[in-house]
């Protein structure tokens, strides 16, 4: 097979396209780390934007080149007297504020204005004194007005580029931001909205002070009150915990009889993760959990006996990990914002221990980083910490009373997700700028090797087939499968395929390794396919549009390995679809979800 490239976008263009995307802050959290500027919609269309009321020529001349994604955005467009297809709020004033975007901030970063004020904001300048190798800035503010992202191309004079106006409804502290990347202190593109009554103050809450911490912990149910036998008959191991995206809330899915059981509401958008209790395979109340981290910065336990929810910690404003400790007795979550690491107990989720993730990064710069992906290091008592601008993998002993960090281990630049060996002993990380899989060993806590691949790889949960010692991954920036050698650490293959993914899966009862086609812009993205670990070749690939995907994605597998799950995040048909994993014969459907994406089953508290 071919690799498959557009005429307008070669393969380096779309390497280097989705290498910014990557390296996005915030708008990630609406976007699956890939902002608008990938020409489909990488979320739910927001319905009516009820805020957005008028914009000026220039946002209606982007929007109508831009298409806005093509017809699915029709939700977003506004009527030809400039407003909402819903009700429009009434404003009791005006108000007009202008605001540049400068290389690396706003200014200015704060905007406060009452309730119902008509906020004019005017664009005036979009400049690059750090790096003129950029020449665009963009303005989103987050729901629930939901504007933008409005482009702000290089300007240095005092002119309006653009401008939004809608109605400040909603009393509250929103964030604004940058929603493309713009050079190495992008992260640092952001601001506020506070909407305050005139003559109240605003509260800003540091989220790295212990006592805030604390304090923005609740306890929601007690455990007493907690059913002390479960509403279901199912083994706790065969519930799919499913984040349904734009929603808020997860689905609880039953593997067995492949049924939607219940939706947990409330329980922040876009959840990047979800771990169980190390206990829940004993089917005990002690164990009956899983933990969810949004990335909105909110740390939930939810109850798997009834599904309800437990308790939050709420630890910054934008995360992406979390992981629960061999023990059972804490958790810990990593932050965007602030770049730091929360560790929690697990039964309660108050915050015991706050560590700041400032570090240097493979350049020699000082700095604070986010933290990408975070797991329980099988049989060692530690938790595993990806810095992902620090370049550095940490392993912090949670068997100490201090959580101290043990090790700090030097890898590529921009690091992601990763998995382990099969023994549990090394774990490999995707490092997005470099192009490389790093290896590290932990239990010696040090770095072993560094293995080339195609552009951004993006493993998810990974894929293994210890019979041949092979382990796979997607790419995000090129249309291919890595093959490594989990012995040697040395390139076996890359493997020619569709277009480029984001999650691979492979199961020891499955004949094939599962991946998805993602950000290909194109009709390619409802494809999934399979390879065959002995010959290295896609054996099959697979259309889900005729079940109504527009994008089909994360191959997540039965606890048997006899059915694989995928879900249809965009489409028609928002759902589930269930196949045999040796044929590719479609099973069944599961219905009524909303915009599902990552799907996590609870027999991985088994293990890693």
């Amino acid at each position: 097979m071919s690799r498959s490239e557009s005429p307008a976008e070669s393969v380096a263009e779309h390497e280097e396209r989705i290498k910014r995307h990557l390296s996005a802050s915030r708008e990630i959290a609406e976007t699956l780390e890939f902002d608008d500027d990938l020409s489909f919609e990488m979320g739910l269309p927001s319905p009516g934007r009820r805020t957005f009321i008028k914009t000026s020529g220039v946002v209606a001349a982007s929007a109508a080149l831009a298409g806005c994604a093509g017809d699915d955005d029709d939700d977003d467009d506004s009527s030809d007297d400039g407003e909402s297809d819903g009700e429009t709020p009434s404003a009791e004033r005006s108000e007009t504020v202008q605001l540049a975007a400068k290389q690396y901030e706003f200014d200015p970063q704060e905007i406060r204005v009452p309730p119902n004020t008509e906020l004019t904001i005017e664009f005036t300048q979009s400049t690059f004194e750090e790096n003129e190798d950029f020449a665009m800035h963009t303005f989103y503010l987050e729901d629930p007005y939901d504007v933008g992202p409005v482009e702000l191309p290089e300007s240095t004079d005092d002119e309006v580029i653009d401008s939004v106006t809608f109605v400040t409804d909603e009393e509250g502290t929103f964030d604004f931001e940058c929603s493309v990347y713009c050079g190495d202190g992008h992260a640092q593109m952001n601001g506020q909205l506070y909407v305050v009554p005139e003559g109240e103050s605003v509260d800003e809450v540091d989220f790295t002070d212990m006592e805030t911490l604390t304090e923005r912990h609740e306890i929601l149910k007690e455990e007493s009150e907690l059913a002390q036998e479960p509403s279901h008959d199912l083994d706790l191991r065969d519930i799919m915990v499913v984040t349904e995206r734009n929603n808020g809330s997860v689905a609880m899915i039953d593997t067995v009889n492949d049924e939607f059981m219940e939706r947990v509401e409330n329980v922040g958008k876009a959840i990047h993760v979800h771990d169980f209790h190390p206990d829940l395979p004993e089917q005990t109340r002690e164990g009956a959990y899983v933990y969810t981290q949004s990335r909105q910065g909110e740390m939930y336990k939810i109850d798997l006996f009834d599904f309800e929810r437990v308790a939050v910690a709420d630890a910054g404003t934008d995360a992406r990990d979390i992981a629960v400790s061999r023990d059972g007795d804490y958790v810990i979550g990593g932050f965007y914002n602030p770049n730091h690491l929360v560790i929690c107990d697990a039964e309660t989720m108050e915050p015991i221990k706050r560590i700041p993730t400032h570090t240097v990064n493979p350049d020699g710069e000082s700095l604070g980083s986010r933290v990408c992906s975070l797991y329980d290091v099988p049989e060692e008592g530690l938790f595993l910490a990806g810095l992902k601008e620090g370049g550095e993998v940490w392993l912090i002993d949670y068997t100490q009373d201090d959580f101290p960090v043990v090790a700090t281990i030097e890898c590529g630049r921009t690091l992601h997700d990763g998995f382990f060996t099969e023994d549990g002993r090394y774990f490999m990380i995707a490092s997005q700028t470099d192009n490389q899989m790093d290896i590290i060993d932990t239990q010696e806590r040090s770095h072993v090797a560094a293995i080339p691949m195609d552009g951004v790889p993006h493993p998810g949960p990974g894929a293994l087939y210890p019979d041949e010692d092979l382990a796979f991954t997607t790419h995000a920036g090129a249309p291919s499968v890595g093959v490594w050698n989990t012995e040697t650490w040395e390139t076996e293959e890359m493997i020619d395929v569709r277009g480029s993914g984001l999650f691979i899966r492979k199961h020891e009862n499955s004949d094939y390794v599962w991946a998805d086609v993602i950000l290909t812009d194109s009709e390619d993205d409802a494809y999934v396919y399979t390879i065959d670990p002995e010959t290295l070749e896609v054996d099959q690939e697979i259309d889900c549009s005729q079940w109504g995907a527009a994008a089909a994605i994360h191959p997540e597998f039965s606890r048997d390995g006899e059915k694989v799950y995928i879900s249809v995040w965009q489409g028609e048909n928002e759902s589930i679809l269930v196949f045999d994993p040796n044929t590719g014969e479609l099973l069944t459907q599961i219905e009524g979800l909303l915009a599902p994406t990552g799907k996590f089953l609870g027999v991985r508290a088994e293990g890693h």
